[in-house]
């Protein structure tokens, strides 16, 4: 027996009777639902390989140059020409947007999962099951994200723990919500079932539903974003490091070798067979359904029918566009730091500035305050006995009166201070 982690026992459901009616549910079978999911993980796919090649696209000429050409020079680039007509800029375009459709999947995938485990005594089997089937495709676009953008994953470890913790969340639900979906025909129960059947009778043993897909899903899935979290957290990062390739060689030690063939595992086998396997898997069982094909149960009511709730995922595909188009037109603009008014920096600077100079003008050094406080003494002691006779030719004037040798204009100079009678602090008093 399995391990019971909920449980629909108050609940009155068929459990014997096969290919019974299914209640339409639009807000998990939808059109807009489906192709919101499909799609991003589509997209998502090109912008993750267009990444990889871009970053790789000196490399790859130069590789070609060699081989193929007579010359056998390697690959210059142009300095004439403009930057956005780079490899560079286009791979930091694309990389910001395929970061943008992983968050937007990220959220979406846990959106979908958390409303079936709340309702997950309501759910049948069949609408179950596409749950699973689309936060399979959140893992895709995670896993393209991660892998792709490893380095700046590594370099900003901290900046990005957020995602990190939600994409840790995500498979953890889909790890369990995949056990139900691929093992609830062990339990005797087919599509049509409702879902408190599987909780309400005897659950599958783990080693026999690991025989399957699940078994592929986890291995893909846990595999390849394990080894970037570690990287991120865990194991040093040589490469990120900006170390040359064979100066890394050749001061990696026994391991490198073995770092290598990891990465080069991770990055060329286990990503791309895992995306290609989850979109087909996916998409395979998404045109089971009544909104993108023929529905393998009888379903009552509709959900091909565009709502409000059909229109909001289509529309989600809009954020990752605009995250596009500013990131496009932000590495385009030389002048990135005015955009928003005065640059931040330049004021922060300005600042510090400004109070050095008042702290430099208020600073005094301890002789100068001993004169300040000596003069205001012998002041007030002359103001109240009046000048002596013995005192008045040794006494000095307190006014300091600074007058610069070169100036001979009558207007004021910085160099000329003659504090007024009235407002002088020292006197008066």
């Amino acid at each position: 027996m399995g391990v019971r982690l909920l449980k629909c026992a108050e609940y009155q459901v068929d459990c014997s009777t096969r290919n019974q009616t299914v209640e339409a549910n639009p807000d998990i079978a939808g059109i807009g639902v489906l192709l919101g999911f499909l799609c991003t993980t589509c997209v998502a796919f090109l912008v993750a390989f267009s990444v990889l090649f871009l970053d790789r696209y000196e490399t790859i000429n130069t590789f070609f140059r060699k081989r193929f050409t007579s010359s056998g020079a390697p690959y210059a680039p142009d300095p004439a020409r403009p930057f956005w007509r780079t490899a560079n800029f286009w791979s930091r375009v694309l990389s910001k947007n395929l970061l943008a459709l992983s968050d937007t999947q990220l959220l979406t995938g846990l959106a979908v999962q958390f409303t079936a485990m709340l309702k997950h005594c309501e759910l049948s089997i069949y609408h179950f099951t596409i749950v699973t089937e689309l936060a399979f495709l959140t893992t895709v676009t995670h896993l393209l994200t991660v892998v792709t953008l490893r380095n700046y994953f590594v370099k900003n470890r901290w900046i990005n723990l957020p995602r990190i913790i939600f994409m840790l969340g995500n498979l953890a639900l889909l790890g369990y919500t995949s056990f139900v979906s691929y093992s609830y025909d062990l339990a005797g129960l087919d599509l049509s079932s409702s879902l408190a059947c599987f909780y309400q009778g005897e659950r599958p043993r783990f080693r026999a539903a690991f025989g399957g897909k699940w078994a592929a899903l986890l291995v893909g899935a846990i595999g390849g974003h394990a080894t970037v979290i570690l990287a991120m957290y865990v194991l040093t990062d040589e490469e990120g490091s900006g170390i040359p390739f064979k100066e890394r060689i050749k001061n990696g030690g026994p391991w490198i070798w073995l770092k290598l063939i990891g990465a080069l595992f991770r990055t060329w086998i286990v990503a791309p067979i895992y995306a290609v396997y989850g979109i087909a898997m996916a998409g395979g069982g998404l045109k089971n359904t009544q909104a993108l094909g023929e529905a393998t149960v009888t379903i009552q009511g509709s959900e091909s029918q565009w709502g409000f709730g059909q229109f909001l995922p289509m529309l989600l595909l809009a954020l990752p566009v605009f995250a596009g188009w500013e990131s496009f037109w932000e590495e385009k603009d030389e002048d990135r730091e005015n955009r928003f008014g005065r640059s931040t920096r330049t004021s922060q600077a300005g600042s510090r500035s400004m109070l050095n100079g008042f702290e430099m003008q208020n600073q005094k050094s301890p002789l100068m305050r001993q004169r300040s406080r000596d003069n205001s003494t012998e002041e007030r002691r002359i103001e109240s006995n009046g000048p002596s006779p013995m005192d008045t030719p040794r006494q000095r004037s307190t006014s300091r009166v600074g007058v610069s040798p070169h100036s001979t204009s009558p207007f004021p100079s910085p160099h000329l201070s003659v504090p007024s009678p009235v407002t002088s602090p020292l006197l008066g008093r």
